[in-house]
């Protein structure tokens, strides 16, 4: 009910003159050199880019350095970086900056440690996504953080459209493991459904603050739903009439400069903007996106296809 009153709003500022085509731009998290369930990294890694140059799509790379802080993680940022898709920080170990025992000055310390380990490449590009999506959980923390990457002349690499792909790549990777030989065509289904919802959802919502369309990022993994159902999910937004641009020019979009003020800090920026308002907590749900959310349905879906 409450994403059918969303899209009825949003059907009311189509209405009024609002409507242009959704945009969409492709950024990835967590880089990794470790092979997965009927791929080597390598095969994955290629796929992906392989996928990306076929549509002409540059993106953004976020790597998180205790992945890949060897020479085959060397070799990968490099494939992405020669291949002319930004890099950019996503912390070094992955913490989680609302816990108690993860200080600003923890954070600051993981932060330029990655920030020298990808400064180098050639498409570096200075902005920076919270691990988890988490922006801080004290006012303290949260603008300690955030005068931090302005003084390093960095911007937040936020997520317009935030969704659980990594839960589908958890659950087709724990099938695999058992039985390489898998149909694995409704593992794609629930990835294509999801995200496509998860799209319209925040698309929606970006349309109801700004009345406008909003050049929405979308946060997906270096895993292997992406290496097997990137070029699929792509073709669905070709076909749902979608626009899809490159990273950095969805990064000029005004929405990336904003600041919420909202605690805890995070979320997509979308989601956070929402929340600052104070007009849509009829709709929204914390965390923003999370398995949680999708366990039972995904499992019902999975199990009717065996039937």
């Amino acid at each position: 009910m409450k994403i059918f009153y969303l899209i009825i709003l949003s059907g009311l500022l189509i209405t009024q003159g609002a409507r242009s085509q959704p945009v969409i731009a492709f950024t990835f998290d967590d880089p990794e050199t470790r092979d997965v369930p009927v791929l080597t990294w390598q095969e994955k890694n290629d796929s992906i880019l392989n996928t990306l140059k076929r549509n002409n799509i540059r993106s953004t790379l976020f790597v998180c350095g205790h992945r890949v802080n060897d020479d085959s993680g060397k070799e990968l940022i490099n494939s992405w970086d020669i291949n002319g898709h930004q890099i950019a920080n996503h912390s070094f170990d992955h913490k989680y900056y609302h816990s108690s025992k993860f200080s600003y000055d923890d954070f600051k310390a993981d932060f330029l440690k990655n920030d020298s380990l990808i400064s180098s490449y050639n498409n570096f590009t200075r902005l920076f996504r919270f691990p988890y999506l988490k922006e801080g959980n004290t006012i303290l923390k949260r603008d300690s953080a955030r005068a931090l990457l302005k003084e390093m002349n960095y911007k937040e690499g936020y997520v317009g459209i935030d969704a659980s792909d990594w839960y589908v790549n958890q659950l087709l990777t724990d099938t695999l493991n058992l039985n390489k030989g898998t149909d694995i065509s409704i593992y794609k289904k629930i990835y294509l459904d999801h995200i496509t919802e998860r799209a319209e959802f925040y698309d929606s919502l970006a349309t109801l603050l700004t009345g406008r369309k909003v050049k929405l990022v979308l946060l997906l993994h270096h895993n292997l739903t992406s290496a097997l159902f990137l070029e699929d999910l792509i073709q669905t937004f070709k076909n749902n009439d979608w626009r899809i641009i490159s990273s950095d020019e969805a990064w000029t979009d005004p929405v990336y400069s904003e600041y919420p003020d909202i605690l805890p800090a995070g979320e997509s920026i979308i989601w956070a903007l929402a929340k600052e308002t104070g007009k849509y907590d009829g709709i929204l749900r914390y965390p923003g996106e999370d398995s949680e959310y999708e366990e039972v349905r995904f499992r019902e879906v999975i199990n009717a296809s065996h039937k």
